[in-house]
């Protein structure tokens, strides 16, 4: 359900479900979530093994494209 917070002269209607994931992430995003350098990344996107779009001079790169990629990486054996 919702919630009402009264600050001021306006009430803010609060819900209780978390607001959705994004559905983009701009590069230094895929940096911050990933840990895997900006050039990799560039990288990546050249390869066509990350998707994007362009918003104004902005680079988005899909949610579903990260973690597609981020699983078919190899995993780590010692």
């Amino acid at each position: 359900m919702f919630n009402n917070v009264r600050r001021d002269r306006m009430t803010i209607r609060t819900s209780d479900t978390p607001p959705p994931a994004p559905l983009t992430h701009r590069i230094d995003q895929v940096v911050r979530m990933t840990g895997i350098g900006r050039t990799k990344v560039y990288e990546a996107l050249k390869k066509g093994e990350l998707e994007a779009v362009k918003f104004g001079r902005s680079t988005l790169v899909l949610d579903a494209s990260v973690r597609a990629w981020i699983g078919k990486l190899p995993n780590y054996s010692a």
